[in-house]
């Protein structure tokens, strides 16, 4: 099983990826989540619960057209002023067990979608997740973070 922990203070030579202990060179890290959406494809309260999709991977720098999947296992992702971690230690990998934490708090309920895209091959950073709030007496809210 994978636990991997990927940190960065906001440039290349501060970033690193680990899995069990052991530094992992890698060309791409890859997360994309989607979930928490109705019948009608708008968002609702349920985040993973409502089901949805995700693909992780990793291709390693010395074979990068065969990426590596990231579950069953763990993903803790340290950037600068935000915290991610996904896990689902499933053997078979079944999307209901997945858990969403972030900066400390458990948004697996409310997490829509969730993207991250560190391609040191291509020079590309992005990272951002969108999470659903409902209100009893005004209108839902749905927010989108940047994370870098």
């Amino acid at each position: 099983m994978n636990n991997m922990v990927f940190r960065t203070g906001g440039d290349w030579d501060t970033t690193t990826l680990h899995n069990n202990g052991q530094e992992v060179m890698a060309a791409q890290l890859f997360v994309e989540l989607h979930a928490g959406k109705d019948y009608d494809g708008e968002p609702t309260h349920g985040g993973i619960e409502r089901g949805g999709e995700i693909d992780a991977t990793v291709r390693p720098q010395n074979d990068p057209d065969n990426p590596v999947g990231i579950f069953p296992g763990r993903i803790e992702l340290f950037f600068p002023g935000h915290t991610l971690i996904l896990e689902n230690t499933h053997p078979a990998f079944t999307f209901e067990f997945t858990r969403v934490w972030y900066n400390g708090q458990d948004v697996t309920r409310n997490v829509l979608d969730l993207y991250v895209d560190i391609n040191a091959a291509d020079n590309v950073v992005q990272a951002y997740i969108t999470l659903y709030k409902g209100h009893w007496f005004s209108s839902d809210e749905v927010a989108t973070y940047n994370i870098v």
